[in-house]
């Protein structure tokens, strides 16, 4: 494969479309594509204005249709009568630059689509674990057919199978579940969208193969995550006196194979389940095998939660704020616990118990919170516009909003006679443009879920581990698990070496490399980091206040707390929010910036096409910390 195949996903981030609106499919060599400018515009010719319009109107009023006040022929046809002359004349107005407007906008589409399809498909990597093991141990089966082992029925998955080969929607129908409980969003990777980037020319590093010692101690993490879900963040510091927090970072720091965040090679309280990123690292391997981690900026400033999940949300025309206490879940209630609830979720079949509520509400202020939170649609994104937009109440500093500058290169940022209303560049336009990345970010997401990877989960992964030390199974895993002192608590506490859940429902049943709900945080996270200035500092920072986590209070840490490290933060809390329910493994979540990241940049970097002000164009700071201009 030429270089450019595995380089592209990596310079597309790179791409600055000029201010006159040439593309790269401008200059390509025609012969490079398949398709070409010409037979596009043949086909797309078929369909004419006078074709569509045809069973409606008359002949006469088709001729007259798009014509404005500058085109070439703006005379008023007499058989259209005086009454239609008076109504014509008073609307020449509206139709001003209408043929313009037309070409322009088919030009934009058409270099948009040409640029997209000019990026070749990157390597997509499989870690061959599918064939390695018959029995389908390190793939996830979730909701398929399961025999008393765990261990997934070979009809039930030739079945599955079938379906992801043929892609034909009668497959889909006919796969052999285990229970009730469907499977999610199998077909949605093989939607063509009409903005961005194809879900085939994004890729991800290789997934850590079952018997890897990184696969071990990511998962290690996750049992971690599990004995601490009711252990408050607050005690994520340096000088915790808490026994389990210590207990944690000494084992997190034993393992070689652990790529978490680390101040001076080593874990510490405060970078516990703290953020990582992975991007493939074509430089050291153009295979796209492997990956590199990175801390995003910001993210291990401050208090481990978000501003943006403590702030209130202002309400856009009004005074008044919500304030962002969420419902608690009962401290210490799990699920899965037991080989027969286990066996109950890997069949997509109910256990009969839902998940019990206290009373009351309060800020998160633990893992347990943060699951909660991350079961359900996550932070919604246009609350976090709202937050960044809302000016600071002057006299309450803990409500209110940031209001956080655009970005400088913003062209009506420094306009002395215009504003951008909702057409482009203005808080409506990145509206639309959060709400559009919603079902993209899925797309892309179980792409790689179902259709490259399918690698298990750690609801899976435990149960293989369980199997190894209560009943002797032999699979090949690596002995840091078996030898871990988390597995070693979790047994003593719950009486089985199960990964277990804080959802009654366990986890969702799609594979689990990368996350979809980390994705589909990076993405929007990713436009407002280029939308607004990511470099302003927010004033009047909060932490929960921990003798009342109903209220906030101020926080007078050292670190300045910007909207870029904020927002950084907040694709962490989200994606390991995942964790503490034991969703994903840290591999999971890293992966999804990067690829939350790349959609984004795409997104951008087609509506580049449509603009008529001149525009430099946004320049930010990626996951890596590198800089780019879209």
């Amino acid at each position: 494969m030429p270089t450019k195949s595995f380089s592209a996903q990596n310079s597309v981030s790179n791409l600055s479309a000029s201010d006159d609106g040439q593309s790269a499919a401008d200059t390509a060599d025609a012969g490079a594509s398949n398709i070409s400018r010409r037979s596009f515009i043949g086909r797309a010719a078929v369909i004419s204005a006078a074709g569509v319009l045809a069973p409606s109107l008359p002949a006469s009023v088709q001729a007259a249709v798009g014509r404005g006040h500058f085109d070439d022929d703006d005379s008023i046809p007499e058989s259209l009568g005086q009454d239609f002359s008076r109504k014509y004349q008073r609307n020449v107005f509206d139709t001003l630059h209408s043929k313009d407007l037309r070409k322009k906008a088919f030009k934009a589409r058409l270099k948009s689509a040409e640029a997209e399809y000019q990026i070749d498909i990157p390597p997509q990597p499989n870690n061959g674990d599918e064939l390695r093991y018959p029995n389908k141990i390190a793939i996830s089966t979730k909701g398929l057919q399961h025999d008393a082992n765990g261990h997934v029925l070979p009809d039930s998955y030739e079945s599955f199978l079938k379906a992801l080969k043929t892609g034909k929607h009668e497959d889909f129908e006919k796969i052999k579940l285990g229970g009730t409980t469907k499977l999610a969003g199998i077909q949605g990777p093989l939607s063509a969208s009409l903005e961005g980037i194809a879900n085939s020319q994004l890729a991800i590093p290789e997934a850590a193969p079952l018997d890897s010692a990184e696969l071990a101690a990511h998962h290690i993490e996750v049992y971690w995550q599990a004995l601490l879900r009711d252990v408050p963040f607050n005690e994520y510091r340096n000088d915790t006196n808490n026994e389990l927090v210590l207990a944690a970072v000494a084992e997190l720091n034993s393992l070689k194979a652990f790529n978490g965040p680390k101040i001076d090679g080593k874990v510490t309280p405060e970078t516990l389940f703290r953020s990582t990123a992975s991007y493939v690292d074509y430089q050291a391997d153009p295979s796209g095998k492997k990956g590199k981690y990175v801390v995003p900026d910001g993210s291990l400033d401050g208090p481990y939660i978000s501003q943006f999940l403590l702030r209130p949300i202002p309400t856009w025309g009004t005074i008044a704020s919500q304030a962002q206490t969420r419902p608690i879940q009962k401290a210490g209630e799990t699920f899965g616990a037991t080989y027969e609830e286990w066996l109950a979720l890997r069949n997509g079949q109910s256990i009969g118990r839902n998940i019990t509520l206290e009373a009351g509400r309060r800020h998160i202020i633990n893992g347990r919170d943060l699951a909660t939170l991350a079961r359900g649609s996550g932070p919604t994104y246009l609350h976090v516009l709202q937050i960044l937009t809302s000016a600071p109440n002057a006299s309450n500093p803990l409500l209110g909003g940031v209001g956080a500058p655009l970005n400088p290169a913003n062209p009506y940022k420094n306009s002395i006679t215009q504003d951008s209303t909702a057409s482009s560049f203005s808080t409506a336009f990145i509206q639309g443009l959060l709400a559009l990345a919603g079902a993209y970010t899925n797309r892309v997401s179980y792409y790689q879920n179902w259709y490259v990877n399918r690698r298990l989960r750690p609801e899976d992964y435990g149960g293989l581990v369980h199997k190894i030390l209560a009943n002797g199974a032999n699979y090949p895993i690596h002995p840091d698990i078996l030898n871990s002192e988390a597995v070693a608590r979790i047994y003593k506490q719950y009486g089985s070496y199960l990964l277990n859940s804080a959802s009654n429902v366990g986890a969702p049943t799609h594979p689990g490399y990368p996350s979809g709900a980390t994705i589909s945080a990076a993405t929007p996270i990713t436009l407002l980091k280029a939308f607004f200035d990511e470099n302003y500092v927010i004033p009047n920072p909060v932490e929960v206040d921990p003798n009342d986590p109903s209220k906030l209070r101020p926080y007078t840490g050292s670190e300045k707390l910007t909207v870029g490290g904020e927002l950084n933060k907040l694709v962490n809390n989200v994606g390991f929010g995942r964790n503490f329910n034991n969703f994903h493994i840290r591999a999971d979540i890293s992966a999804s910036h990067s690829l939350g990241e790349a959609l984004a940049i795409s997104l951008l970097r087609d509506q580049r096409y449509t603009y008529n002000e001149p525009f430099a164009g946004y320049t930010f700071t990626k996951f890596d910390g590198s800089k780019v201009t879209v």
